[in-house]
C-alpha cells in the first residue's frame, strides 16, 4: 500500500479522518467499507486500519494494529534558517526538507533577514502533505522566528555548523559531519551574516562549512543541507 492518510483524532481502536482526508479516500480514491487504509499521526506512529464508515463528515476507521516509531532514525537534524522574502519559497523549503528528512526547523532573525513573520497554518498544511507523500509518520517540529542569538544560545546539538560565504576555505559539510549524531545547522539570509553575527556564532561553537562550489539561495541551501546529512546517515 502506498497511500498514507493523516489524522489527529485517534482513540484506542478508532480513527476519525478529517473531512478533507475522508473526501480524498471516499471520493477521489473511491474507497469502500471494509477497505484497508494506513493512517499516520505525525508523531511517528503508523496505524493499519479498516474503513468502517463511509460518511465524509464522520468517517471512522477501525484500527487493526499500530506500528510505533515507524520512521525513527538515529540522527537529528535541526535547521536554523533566515526565511526568504517570499513566503512561497519558505513553504517550498519546509515541503522539500520534510520529504528528504528533517526533525526540527527554527526560523531565525538576523541583521540582513528579509522576512519577520511566517504563516504557521500554511506551513503545517504543506508539511502534512509532504509527510504523507514521502511515506513518513513524523512531522518535523516547526518553530517561529527567534533572534539569531537566542537560537545559538539554546542549541544543544553535538555538531554545530554554519553555512557562511565569507570563508572560501571552509570544509565541506559532507566531510566533517559524523553519522548518527545530532546536528544544528545555521543557514543565513541572501545577504549573509554580518561580521559581528558570524563572530558571535563562532563563539558558541558553530563551525563554518561549505555545501559545495555553487552559491545557493537560502532555501536551496537548507534543502541541500538536509540532503547531505541524510546521505551520510544512509
Amino acid at each position: 500500500m502506498d497511500q498514507f492518510f493523516y489524522a489527529s483524532e485517534i482513540y484506542d481502536d478508532k480513527v476519525i479522518l478529517p473531512e478533507e482526508e475522508a473526501h480524498h479516500a471516499l471520493v477521489v480514491l473511491r474507497k469502500h467499507k471494509g477497505d484497508p487504509l494506513q493512517v499516520v499521526d505525525g508523531k511517528g506512529n503508523l496505524y493499519n486500519c479498516i474503513l468502517d464508515s463511509v460518511d465524509p463528515e464522520n468517517c471512522n476507521l477501525h484500527i487493526i494494529d499500530k506500528q510505533e516509531k515507524y520512521d525513527a532514525v538515529k540522527h537529528y537534524i535541526h535547521i536554523g534558517l533566515s526565511p526568504p522574502k517570499s513566503h512561497d519559497r519558505v513553504e517550498w523549503f519546509v515541503e522539500k526538507a520534510t520529504e528528504i528528512g528533517v526533525q526540527e526547523i527554527t526560523f531565525i532573525q538576523t541583521q540582513h533577514s528579509e522576512r519577520v513573520m511566517i504563516k504557521p497554518k500554511r506551513i503545517l498544511k504543506r508539511i502534512i502533505a509532504s509527510m504523507k507523500q514521502s511515506l513518513k509518520a513524523t512531522l518535523p517540529v516547526i518553530n517561529d522566528i527567534i533572534p539569531l542569538s537566542e537560537f545559538i544560545e539554546a542549541s544543544e546539538e553535538e555538531n554545530k555548523f554554519v553555512g557562511y560565504l565569507g570563508e572560501e576555505d571552509s570544509p565541506l559539510l559532507s566531510k566533517i559531519a559524523n553519522p548518527g549524531e545530532r546536528y544544528s545547522v545555521l543557514i543565513g539570509p541572501e545577504g549573509d551574516y554580518s561580521p559581528n553575527e558570524i563572530a558571535e556564532v563562532k563563539d558558541f561553537g558553530f563551525k563554518p562549512v561549505s555545501l559545495g562550489r555553487s552559491r545557493l539561495r537560502t532555501e536551496t541551501a537548507g534543502v541541500a543541507t538536509c540532503h547531505i546529512l541524510n546521505i551520510i546517515n544512509e
